[in-house]
């Protein structure tokens, strides 16, 4: 059955050719404060590595994480390029108040193994799974967001005895049903390869988030920038990723997820737009959708506070379980 509810300061606006479920009629409330993030750290700034993360050998490759918090486990996947350095202390920290917090780097990114070879949105699965293994975890929550949410379906499909709930955050099924980002979002996500890094990054948030974070929070946006130059991926991680999102599709396979799911969107996601988040919820046998009203791609930095709140109520053992 499918839930939804929309989060927000006004109501969410329905998509074109879909009718305006009657839950959307009622919003829950975004926080009126800023988006607090910690004071601005530096690429060169050598506290940000004092303590080496802990690695595992997953296979033939290493991956590093980080855990941080106590509670049930709960396995945060990245997206596209993206190293668990971009969840940010602003999201983890509140997060670990209640969880066994898990972050990793995917492979190709961040500090963990980069080899040059092909990757594949079930590899990086695998991945997952194999981590969990390895810190003696047996089933944990899963948050993935973006391509990152693609690797938590497959987590859910491959291996569904280690997947309590599952968080689908700004993501897609992949394949023909995707419904697909405009060519001129596509290429602000793709800068001209002359472009300085620092700038490339800067040009993707115009598209990552929406107008109002944009305009009310450039030294949110200034931090993000330097934790993306801290570890960023090399050319061959930008090209096998999109490979591997080229290749995804579970569209046809989303009956089988057995685990309670939340699928969390933006309603001004411009990247993979809400559409898709719809489709997931109506594909997925136990599916709740909450959309966040007002934020973009990245609505877990633009209002973390929220997210946090839909986690934690989620994944309660108080929660009743979708059915």
């Amino acid at each position: 059955m499918l839930r939804l509810r929309a989060v927000g300061k006004k109501h969410a606006t329905p998509l074109a050719g879909a009718a305006a479920p009657h839950a959307l009629r009622h919003p829950l409330p975004l926080s009126e404060k800023q988006c607090t993030f910690p004071a601005l750290a530096h690429t060169d700034d050598t506290c940000a590595e004092t303590e080496p993360m802990p690695t595992a050998r997953i296979g033939n490759i290493t991956i590093h994480y980080t855990p941080q918090g106590q509670g049930e486990p709960l396995l945060l996947i990245m997206g596209y390029r993206g190293s668990g350095f971009m969840w940010g202390e602003e999201l983890i920290t509140p997060l670990a108040r209640h969880f066994q917090v898990i972050s990793f780097d995917n492979r190709g990114t961040g500090l963990s193994d980069k080899p040059d070879s092909l990757y594949t949105i079930p590899m990086m699965a695998d991945d997952a799974a194999g981590l969990l293994r390895h810190l003696g975890i047996q089933r944990a929550h899963v948050f993935g967001v973006s391509m990152g949410g693609m690797i938590a379906q497959e987590l859910a499909l491959r291996h569904p005895q280690m997947v309590q709930r599952l968080i689908l955050g700004c993501t897609s099924c992949g394949g023909p049903q995707a419904v697909l980002a405009s060519h001129e979002v596509l290429t602000r996500l793709i800068p001209p390869p002359d472009l300085p890094r620092a700038e490339a990054i800067r040009r993707q948030w115009t598209v990552m988030f929406s107008t109002r974070f944009l305009e009310t929070q450039p030294h949110a946006l200034e931090l993000l920038t330097q934790r993306a130059l801290l570890h960023p991926a090399p050319p061959h991680t930008s090209i096998l990723h999109l490979m591997a999102v080229q290749r995804f599709n579970t569209y046809g396979r989303l009956g089988l997820v057995i685990a309670p799911t939340l699928i969390v969107t933006g309603t001004d996601d411009l990247i993979v737009p809400p559409a898709n988040s719809l489709l997931l919820a109506a594909r997925i046998p136990r599916a709740t959708l909450s959309m966040l009203d007002g934020t973009g791609h990245g609505f877990f930095w633009e209002a973390p506070e929220e997210v946090v709140t839909l986690l934690g109520q989620f994944c309660s053992p108080s929660h009743p379980s979708p059915t």
